[in-house]
C-alpha cells in the first residue's frame, strides 16, 4: 500500500500526519508494507520529544524515495520512532534527510533519524541511507531503568553518514546486529560531542548485551570509530563481538580523540561493567594530517575480558598499535602491524595480559611496555624490524609473574629486554635475537636484568643472541641488587664488548652471592661460579674458548641460512597478505551501498 492513496505526496506541505494515517490502516487491516515512492517532507510536532512516523507492529515500511523535515529548533526529535512495536521496520533504496546544516536552534544534541526506544522486539533498518541529522542518525535506547530494553535489533546494509552527534547510538537493549553498513563523516558539519561512528554508552541504570558489529566500513568520523562507553551508574556492557570491519581515516580527529576504538569503564567501580569484548579481524587504516592521534585501540578503566586478535594495523606515523591502562584479562594474539611506536604499551595496572603470535614488520619503540602489572605472558611473536631507541620489551617497573618467551626478533637497533624496577618471578627465555644493534653505536645490553630491593627469582635461559655489526654492546647485563637470579644455557655469537657484565659496566668478576652464572652458557668469554671464592666467576678454560671459536663461523652460516629462509617464507606472506586486503577493501566497497 502507498501512502500517496491517503495524500502524502511531494506537493504537499507536510505530509506527517497522513503516512501516520496509512501506517495506522496498515495495522488494523493486517497489511504489512506501507511505502513511500515520492519524496515528501515533514513538520515534526512542537512537543518534548517531536516524534515522526510513528511505526506500528507488524507493519514495514518500504522507503523509495526521501523523506525530509522542515529546519526547526528543537533540542530533540524522531523521524521515524518506534515505541512498544513488535516484528517491524524499514527498508528500501531511500533516504531519511535531517535538519543538521539548516537546524534552527542550537540546543539539545537528541535529533534522530531513527530512533527504537524501550519493549521493541524483532525491528530492522535495511538498505537505507540516514543522513544529516541534529542528533544520531540511529539511536536504539530508553528509559534510565534496567528493565523493558529492546531486543532482535536488526541494522544491515545501511548508510549512516554526515550526522551531527553520532552515526549510531546503543544506549540499552540485547541482541542487536549491527552490518554491512557505512557509517561516516560523524560530526564533520556542527558535530557535539563525542561526535563517534558507533558508541555503545548506557545511561543510568541501563544494560547492553550480546551485541554483533561486522563487516562494516567506518570512515572519517570525527570521534571514535568505535566506543563501548561505561561510564554511568548502576550500567553494563557485556559480550560484543566487533570484527571484519574496515576502519579508514584520512582526516583530522577532534583533539579530545587519542584512538580509533575505545573500550572503557570507570576505574574500579563495580556497578559499571564493560566485560567479554572481542575486536577480531579488523582493517585499519590510519593516514591522516595534522595531530596524530596516539593509538588504534584504548581499553581503559577495569575493562575485563577483552580479546583482539587478527587485526592489520595499516599506517606510515608512529602511533601505538594498542594501549591498555587498568584492565584485566586481555588476549592480544595473531595481529599484523605494518609500523608501529609501541605494539602494546601497558600504562599502569594490567592484571592478566597474554601477547601471543603477533607480528610487526616495523617497531619504532617497544614490542611490549608496561609497568606496575602482574600476569603477563608475551610468546612466539615476531619483529622483523626495530629502528626506535628502546627495546622490545620495554619499562617493566615493578611487575609481578612476567613470562617472554619463544620470540623472534631481528635487526634490532637496540636491545630486546629491560626493566626499570622491581621484578618477581620473570623468565625471559627461548627468544631468538637475529642481527642486534644494527645502530653501530654503543647501545643495548641486548638483555638487561636490573632492579631494586625485593627483585628476586629471575631466569635468563637457552635465548640466542646474534651481533653482527660491532663489538661495542654487551649481551646480558645482570644488576647486583638482583636475588635469587639465574642466567644460563645462552648462546651469544659475534663478538660483544663484553657478553655478560655487572651494572658498573665492568667485566663480571665478583657477583653478589644471590647471582648464579652457569657454567653451560655456550660461548667464549662467559663466566662460570668459582668454586674457589663464593660469588665470584673466572672465565672459561681456554680449551673451551678454542672449541668455541672453531665452531663460531659454521654456527653464524648456519643461522643466517636459516635466516635467508624465513625471509624468503616472511616475503610470501606479505605479498598473500596484501592481495587478500586488497580484495577484502575491494569486495567490501562494491557489496556498499552507494
Amino acid at each position: 500500500m502507498d501512502v500517496s492513496y491517503f495524500g502524502a505526496i511531494g506537493t504537499v506541505a507536510d505530509c506527517l500526519e497522513r503516512i501516520n494515517r496509512a501506517v495506522t490502516y496498515a495495522q488494523t487491516h493486517s497489511i504489512r508494507i506501507v511505502e513511500i515512492s515520492q519524496d515528501v517532507l515533514l513538520s515534526l510536532p512542537a512537543n518534548y520529544s517531536a516524534p515522526g512516523i510513528l511505526m506500528k507492529s507488524h507493519v514495514y515500511l518500504e522507503l523509495n524515495a526521501t523523506i525530509a523535515i522542515r529546519a526547526n529548533d528543537y533540542p530533540r526529535y524522531a523521524i521515524i520512532l518506534f515505541s512498544g512495536v513488535t516484528d517491524s521496520g524499514v527498508f528500501g533504496r531511500g533516504r531519511i534527510l535531517g535538519d543538521n546544516a539548516t537546524h534552527i536552534g542550537t540546543d539539545g544534541e537528541w535529533g534522530h533519524g531513527v530512533n527504537i526506544v524501550d519493549s521493541c522486539s524483532d525491528i530492522s533498518i535495511q538498505d537505507i541511507t540516514i543522513e544529516n541529522c541534529w542528533g544520531d542518525g540511529i539511536c536504539v535506547g530508553g528509559e534510565k531503568t534496567a528493565d523493558n530494553g529492546s531486543s532482535n535489533i536488526s541494522v544491515n546494509h545501511v548508510v549512516v553518514d554526515s550526522n551531527g552527534r553520532q552515526g549510531i547510538t546503543v544506549t540499552k537493549g540485547s541482541n542487536i546486529s549491527i552490518s554491512k553498513s557505512k557509517i561516516s563523516n560523524t560530526g564533520i558539519n556542527r558535530g557535539k560531542f563525542p561526535m563517534d561512528g558507533l558508541n555503545i554508552e548506557p545511561n543510568d541504570n541501563n544494560r547492553v548485551s550480546n551485541v554483533n558489529i561486522y563487516d562494516n566500513t567506518f570512515l572519517n568520523n570525527i570521534g571514535h570509530e568505535f566506543e563501548a562507553n561505561c561510564m554511568r551508574v548502576n550500567t553494563e556492557i557485556k559480550n560484543v563481538n566487533f570484527y571484519n570491519n574496515t576502519i579508514q581515516v584520512t582526516k583530522q580527529k577532534a583533539s579530545t580523540v587519542s584512538a580509533l576504538v575505545k573500550v572503557n569503564a570507570e576505574r574500579f567501580k563495580e556497578d559499571m561493567v564493560t566485560e567479554n569484548i572481542a575486536i577480531k579481524n579488523n582493517h585499519f587504516l590510519y593516514e591522516s594530517t595534522g595531530t596524530p592521534i596516539t593509538t588504534f585501540i584504548y581499553c581503559y578503566g577495569s575493562a575485563k575480558v577483552i580479546d583482539i586478535s587478527s587485526n592489520t594495523f595499516n599506517t606510515s606515523l608512529d602511533i601505538t598499535s594498542i594501549k591498555l591502562d587498568t584492565v584485566f584479562d586481555v588476549l592480544i594474539a595473531s595481529n599484523f602491524s605494518w609500523r608501529s611506536f609501541h605494539f602494546v604499551l601497558c600504562q599502569t595496572e594490567v592484571q592478566g595480559i597474554t601477547v601471543h603470535a603477533n607480528t610487526v614488520d616495523t617497531l619504532m619503540h617497544a614490542m611490549v611496555s608496561a609497568g606496575n602489572s602482574s600476569r603477563i605472558k608475551i610468546y612466539s611473536n615476531t619483529i622483523n624490524k626495530q629502528i626506535g631507541t628502546s627495546v622490545m620489551a620495554y619499562n617493566y617497573s615493578n611487575c609481578s609473574d612476567l613470562f617472554v618467551y619463544d620470540n623472534y626478533s631481528s635487526s634490532l637497533s637496540m636491545g630486546f629486554f629491560s626493566n626499570s624496577g622491581m621484578l618477581s618471578n620473570c623468565m625471559v627465555k627461548g627468544n631468538v635475537i637475529n642481527n642486534f644493534n644494527t645502530s653501530s653505536r654503543a647501545n643495548g645490553p641486548c638483555i638487561y636484568v636490573t632492579g631494586v630491593t625485593a627483585s628476586a627469582n629471575i631466569v635468563v635461559e637457552d635465548n640466542t643472541i646474534l651481533q653482527s655489526a660491532n663489538a661495542i654492546s654487551i649481551g646480558i647485563r645482570a644488576s647486583l641488587t638482583l636475588s635469587e637470579t639465574y642466567i644460563k644455557n645462552n648462546t651469544l655469537i659475534g663478538q660483544f664488548a663484553q657478553r655478560i657484565s655487572n651494572e658498573s659496566g665492568a667485566s663480571v668478576k665478583v657477583l653478589d652471592q644471590n647471582i648464579t652464572l652457569e657454567a653451560n652458557n655456550t660461548v667464549s668469554g662467559l663466566v662460570k661460579k668459582s668454586a674457589g671464592v663464593a660469588g665470584s666467576a673466572s672465565p672459561l678454560p681456554g680449551t673451551v674458548a678454542e672449541s668455541v671459536a672453531t665452531t663460531l663461523a659454521q654456527m653464524v652460516s648456519d643461522l643466517n641460512t636459516l635466516i635467508g629462509k624465513y625471509n624468503e617464507l616472511r616475503n610470501l606472506t606479505s605479498e598473500v597478505r596484501g592481495s587478500l586486503n586488497a580484495k577484502l577493501i575491494a569486495d567490501r566497497a562494491s557489496g556498499q551501498q552507494a
